[in-house]
């Protein structure tokens, strides 16, 4: 017969409390509309910053699949930024396009025109 060892609680030695984890609870409805919200203001931005192109040519400028780029317009995949922005002609629409979707910045466009003689 095994022997039957009792454990002495010592005055000093502290009782934890039972503590029974719960899964915290989120509302997560608003933020699901303002992610797509604000993916559907991007594919804005990136028509924006394609113009009069056709997806076709868009997409074949910076390398990527047309349905990748349709995906990123209809707000259903990321965009790579990177990809648009290695393109010469498209950076400065891109970063004009973007900061147009900050509510506290204002985007003036000037044009300077310099005779050489």
């Amino acid at each position: 017969m095994a022997p039957t060892v009792t454990a002495q609680l010592d005055s000093r030695h502290r009782l934890l409390p039972d503590v029974h984890p719960r899964m915290a609870k989120a509302d997560l409805q608003d933020i699901r509309k303002a992610d797509i919200d604000w993916k559907l203001a991007i594919g804005r931005a990136i028509e924006r910053v394609m113009g009069t192109l056709l997806l076709k040519e868009f997409a074949d400028l910076i390398h990527r699949d047309e349905r990748q780029v349709k995906r990123w317009i209809d707000g259903k995949e990321r965009p790579q930024f990177d990809a648009i922005f290695a393109v010469d002609r498209f950076r400065g629409p891109l970063v004009i396009a973007l900061a147009e979707l900050a509510h506290d910045v204002e985007v003036e466009t000037t044009i300077t025109i310099r005779r050489t003689a």
